[in-house]
């Protein structure tokens, strides 16, 4: 049997049966995400909700996330993450069905903030349920699996879900992300794995000070950083690539071209945070996070937008395998729902805020809001150089010692 030689434990311990099963409920599930990810705002657009109204829309499901995150982390460690998990799965199917016949643009406001209730009610459970089943040692590389899933639904849901509006209407692209999402609910109730009655005991006996130390407040800081490119994405991508000159394929094949290196470097950059540490994988991501950021801000043509999409990917993966792995550090194993909530709430917070903040910039010109990203990454970047300093400079004296 083949061994890592940092960490000496067989490979096939992290591809146990009941984590492959889980990342095939992601995947599915997160194929139904894909399918509306293009058509939100254009829907709306096309129903004649102004740019505010679509603002708004992003805006509305990013704040009930953030409220509800982290009492939806403590209702998955007492009564199980796989139970809270297929709920939010089915409440999620039954909100993208009510796009069909909710067409007025305040409704579709008011149905994307109970989205955003039940999108927190997904992602977090799944990652405390990776957590409770993945091998201490191997915790960045089993969320990185968990992430190259969710990438499978990103890179094929937008392109069909853009080919489905264009050929056959947003109703039945809707429906089919709805029955997708229902599948992953019904397979998430049947094949997952339970959480204990003793575990749920002892989660309500954890102090609430471990909740927020040190190392946890500085990985939610930097989640707040990675997500707050997602939030600009809500609010403008679309528009931003339709301001450009791009088709809605290609608006659509802009989300698959950065999903395309998630799903292949995600479990890889896991395995390099296991391996070489949790800040290198950081400062690659966030460096490429810089560069990429900057490039959008200038006036390209659509194409090559879409081309840089895919080094925007392979930041994002070296990013999230570092901040996964120093967040799985940080987590008592007692409170992985509630932390992971905490975690979803940070990143929420980050989108929100970028995406309220991404229509006003956009109105000064298009490439104001990545301009404006770009920036707030390259303070990260700084802030983790001079960590990696202090780190260096702590073990010279160390040695010297």
């Amino acid at each position: 049997m083949r061994t890592r030689p940092s960490v000496g434990k067989p490979i096939e311990a992290v591809y146990t049966p009941a984590l492959l099963l889980l990342v095939g409920v992601v995947g599915v599930s997160y194929l139904g995400v894909g399918f509306v990810m293009p058509l939100r705002a254009l829907y709306s657009s096309s129903l004649g909700a102004s740019s505010g109204e679509i603002g708004l829309m992003a805006s509305s499901a990013l704040l009930t996330a953030f409220i509800a995150a982290p009492g939806i982390g403590r209702l998955s460690d007492h009564f199980g993450h796989g139970n809270v998990l297929w709920l939010g799965l089915l409440a999620h199917a039954a909100l993208i069905l009510a796009y069909i016949p909710l067409q007025h643009p305040l409704a579709l406001i008011g149905l994307r903030a109970l989205e955003g209730i039940a999108i927190v009610a997904v992602l977090p459970p799944a990652r405390a349920l990776v957590n409770a089943i993945a091998p201490r040692t191997c915790q960045a590389e089993a969320l990185g699996l968990l992430s190259a899933a969710q990438s499978v639904g990103i890179l094929i849901g937008p392109v069909v879900g853009a080919l489905l509006a264009v050929r056959v209407g947003y109703s039945r692209a809707f429906l089919l992300a709805s029955l997708t999402l229902l599948v992953g609910a019904i397979l998430a109730r049947l094949l997952l794995p339970r959480q204990s009655e003793a575990h749920s005991r002892r989660a309500g006996t954890t102090p609430r000070r471990l909740l927020f130390t040190h190392p946890l407040l500085f990985v939610y800081g930097l989640q707040m950083v990675l997500s707050s490119t997602q939030g600009l994405g809500a609010a403008i991508w679309t528009i931003y690539m339709r301001d450009r000159g791009a088709s809605l394929l290609l608006i659509g094949l802009s989300f698959t071209t950065y999903a395309v290196p998630i799903l292949l470097l995600a479990p890889l950059a896991g395995r390099f945070a296991d391996r070489y540490g949790r800040l290198p994988p950081l400062l690659i991501g966030f460096g490429i996070y810089v560069i990429i950021l900057c490039l959008y801000g200038l006036p390209l043509s659509p194409l090559t937008i879409t081309l840089l999409s895919v080094p925007e990917g392979m930041g994002a993966a070296f990013a999230r395998g570092g901040l996964d792995g120093l967040l799985a550090d940080a987590t008592p194993p007692d409170i992985r729902g509630t932390i992971q909530a905490n975690y979803s709430a940070a990143g929420t917070a980050g989108s929100f805020l970028a995406a309220t903040a991404a229509g006003f910039l956009y109105a000064l010109a298009p490439g104001v809001p990545f301009l404006a990203n770009g920036l707030l990454y390259l303070a990260a970047l700084v802030g983790l150089l001079v960590m990696l300093a202090r780190r260096r400079a702590a073990t010279r004296v160390r040695y010297a010692a």
